[in-house]
């Protein structure tokens, strides 16, 4: 039966189901099996051993899961390196005599491990069987096979059939009594002696024409959707996991159905993507019939980790769902009314409260091995929004929004100074600089707008560094140092009534940073029409490409992180705390996997927009990716000039950073002097660009 335990399914194999079983199987028999079955309970009755009662399917007795598991000679070198919780889950699983196994939740707590360790005791059993065709009534010389299947063909062979093959190898067992040849390159391990194989593939195409004994089904709820046609010729997404799933079990029943059951076992592996998912249905599915052969496990990191691998302090979390936000730390009350919604309250150890406070649904998913959400707020933290907005943070433009046609006032010297510089020949002008981190390289992205719609242009820079703490796939904690990124503008651009946006004016915008001395050195466009901006920008001499902000969360989930972490300072501006506090996780509808929208309508009654916010995601995105770096310092023998005497070639380099290569000298050496000194030196050396 499968029971609810702390909010999760498990399954136990019950006195009375092992009763059902048997008279399952009983009723099922011949008469003359029942006779057979009825002699050989009196022989035991009467004190006889049975030595030879393998002798006439099996080469060798099988040993038990717990002693396979186990022993050295079996899979001991392995085995004993699973957590004590999951080797009394093995036991259970295969004494249970299910067919099928479905394990999910977090990330990290051993369910491909479980699962492979799983598949090489199916292969030990079929291995200890003298002729296992002749036991399954299949005609002599028929091959067996296993399927690992998983997203991709080259991802089954990475993970289940290389954990599969080096388990193997690790099993004296297997060297002695069923060698194997590993077939790489055609995904394949071979047992000739028995004429089986373990077969990888992404479909079920990849067992054609294969008597399939059991499977393993890897990461089931990333396998993404296929369109096909139904019963009224209309083009329908299903389930990629769901189709491999039933044309694999088709397979294994059509060769392998006996007495209502399959003999084999099949493996439905996946951590947490979404709630709809398949393997999230097959569960429902177990839970709803009780179905006595269908083995479940589902566990965050900490259920199956020793105790002493935590603080022993714990936090709570309230689970919310697509209709309500997750809490963390909630008040009595609040607990209270999540658990009137039919919803949860968990306890997590206080060694993830980082991790849950950056991201909690993210957390929630990965860490604690929950699926709360299809369509819920991507940035849960909204405190963190407000916590960027520096107020004391200059920006140049008057107004936040922009309607084209109307005049667009700077305010520079908000934002810059201006000074004298040198230029070559002894002539000097008057330029600008950003009073803010000068040397920095600004990054600039357009989020380019259809007819009617707005447009973002947000230019920003590296102001500095920090370290930060990261978590690996595995839970184990890192430092690393990463930017805090300041904004230099954050502006919305509407269209007059029936008009579209001129994508020179938001070109102009950029070249008056240019102008006023901000080093423009990339510009991103999303790909709407953008082809001539990038195109001049290139002859102006900025770096430019193009960046699609909707075919991946990746700019966004960077920009999420990196408020989490405190490192993003924005200027005042009501549209970007409007537009971050509303983005929305959507799934795709005919693809696996969410996309980051904004809502039809805001919580002000308005249409929903995300302009300024995909404009920022630009620039956080090709800030991390690129690492634009600090400028390299002069060295010492430079001769030693004021800000305003230093010779200035920006106006030739458009505002590249330009480094002076000095040659080195002996010591004692009179340092040489350039040509403007009127000492005669020879000329100094050109300098080269960066940036």
């Amino acid at each position: 039966m499968i029971i609810d335990q702390d909010g999760r399914p498990r399954s136990v194999r019950t006195d009375r189901e092992k009763r059902e079983e048997f008279r399952h199987q009983f009723e099922s028999m011949t008469d003359a099996e029942r006779a057979a079955l009825f002699t050989l309970l009196e022989d035991i009755d009467k004190g006889n051993t049975h030595d030879k009662l393998f002798d006439v399917h099996y080469e060798r007795e099988p040993v038990g899961p717990e002693q396979f598991l186990k022993d050295d000679y079996y899979l001991g070198a392995v085995g004993n390196n699973m957590w004590p919780k999951l080797q009394d889950d093995f036991v259970e699983l295969f004494e249970g005599n299910y067919s099928e196994a479905i394990l999910s939740g977090s990330l990290g707590w051993g369910k491909s491990y479980f699962a492979t360790c799983g598949i090489c005791y199916v292969i030990y059993q079929m291995s200890c069987l003298a002729n296992p065709q002749e036991v399954y009534g299949l005609a002599p010389g028929t091959g067996l096979a296993i399927a690992l299947l998983s997203a991709t063909r080259e991802a089954a062979k990475r993970v289940p059939l290389t954990e599969v093959g080096s388990k193997l190898q690790l099993s004296p067992y297997f060297a002695e009594k069923c060698p194997f040849k590993i077939a790489q390159t055609m995904y394949e391990i071979r047992f000739p002696s028995k004429r089986m194989m373990v077969i990888a593939g992404s479909t079920a195409s990849a067992a054609i024409g294969t008597n399939v004994f059991a499977g393993f089904i890897d990461e089931m709820a990333f396998m993404g959707s296929d369109r096909r046609l139904d019963h009224n010729g209309r083009f329908i997404s299903i389930d990629k996991s769901e189709l491999i799933t039933k044309a694999i079990t088709r397979r294994m029943k059509s060769r392998f159905q006996k007495i209502g059951r399959l003999p084999g076992l099949m493996f439905l592996v996946s951590s947490k993507e979404r709630p709809v998912a398949f393997i999230e249905k097959k569960i429902e599915e177990a839970l709803e019939t009780n179905d006595p052969m269908t083995f479940i496990r589902e566990y965050a990191t900490w259920d199956v980790k020793p105790s002493v691998d935590f603080s022993g302090k714990t936090f709570r979390i309230a689970v919310g769902n697509d209709r309500y936000r997750s809490k963390l730390d909630p008040t009595e009350a609040d607990e209270n009314w999540y658990l009137d919604q039919g919803l949860r309250i968990i306890d997590v150890p206080d060694d993830y409260r980082n991790d849950f406070e950056r991201d909690l649904e993210g957390s929630l998913r990965d860490i604690a091995g929950l699926a709360t959400e299809t369509i819920s707020p991507f940035i849960h933290r909204i405190e963190k929004i407000q916590e960027a907005v520096i107020e004391s943070l200059p920006t140049p433009c008057v107004e936040e929004e922009w309607i084209q046609g109307d005049p667009l006032e700077f305010i520079w010297e908000r934002v810059a100074q201006q000074y004298k510089r040198r230029l070559p020949g002894g002539y000097e002008e008057t330029a600008w600089r950003p009073l803010r981190h000068p040397e920095s390289m600004r990054h600039v992205h357009i989020d380019p707008a259809l007819t009617g719609d707005s447009a973002g242009v947000v230019i920003a820079h590296i102001a500095g560094w920090t370290e930060v703490v990261r978590r690996d796939s595995v839970g184990e904690e890192y430092n690393e140092v990463a930017p805090i990124i300041e904004t230099d503008l954050l502006l919305k651009v509407t269209p007059s009534p029936s008009d579209e946006i001129v994508l020179g004016n938001l070109r102009w915008i950029v070249y008056q940073f240019a102008e006023h001395g901000f080093p423009i050195t990339f510009a991103s466009c999303d790909f709407y029409q953008s082809a001539d901006t990038l195109q001049q920008f290139r002859g102006r001499g900025i770096n430019a490409e193009v960046q699609s902000i909707d075919k991946t969360t990746i700019p966004y989930d960077l920009v999420k992180t990196a408020l989490y972490e405190g490192r993003i300072r924005l200027q005042p501006n009501s549209w970007i705390v409007v537009e971050l506090q509303q983005l929305m996780k959507v799934p795709k509808p005919r693809a696996k996997g969410y996309k980051i929208d904004h809502p039809r309508i805001g919580k002000d009654g308005k249409p929903g927009t995300k302009d300024v916010a995909d404009g920022l995601a630009g620039v956080v995105y090709s800030l991390t990716q690129k690492m634009p770096g600090r400028p390299i310092p002069m060295t010492t023998t430079a001769p030693s000039h004021t800000a305003q005497e230093t010779d200035d070639h920006s106006w030739v380099t458009e505002g590249r950073t330009m480094i002076q290569k000095q040659p080195p000298r002996a010591s004692g050496a009179t340092p040489r002097k350039d040509r403007s000194s009127g000492g005669g030196g020879q000329e100094p050396p050109l300098p080269f660009l960066r940036g």
